[in-house]
């Protein structure tokens, strides 16, 4: 479950990107913005993610705060970048490493998983 509550962000001290929204998206349901350019969809998404931080209001995630409690609350999602500039830098075993560790995926259950669907993917000579 995603709440935004009285939620606002400013850049430059004037220009209102995000002006107290108030939002409950209830766990499985899929939700979409849409706007012009400038409406604040990517500057609240950035905001449930915790990217950027909020200057007013909280997010909650599955009961954690973004603000009070960000490891916690980052746990409960994924997230595909608008940019992903992370992706040129890393091997694909270096990638799927990273995600394990955000995960908590211990180390030899990780390995044997990427073993294993990398074989059966046939990935195994793509994953360096």
């Amino acid at each position: 479950m995603i709440e935004i509550q009285g939620v606002s962000k400013s850049y430059h001290g004037d220009i209102k990107a995000v002006d107290n929204i108030d939002l409950s998206i209830d766990a499985g349901r899929i939700f979409g913005f849409l706007g012009p350019n400038g409406a604040g969809k990517t500057t609240t998404i950035k905001m449930i993610t915790g990217i950027l931080s909020p200057d007013s209001g909280d997010i909650i995630l599955n009961g954690k705060s973004i603000i009070k409690e960000p490891f916690a609350a980052k746990s409960c999602f994924g997230l595909v970048p608008d940019d992903p500039n992370i992706f040129p830098r890393l091997k694909g075993l270096e990638y799927l490493r990273f995600l394990g560790d955000v995960y908590k995926v211990p180390a030899d259950i990780r390995a044997e998983r990427i073993k294993k669907l990398a074989s059966r993917l046939s990935l195994t000579d793509a994953l360096g």
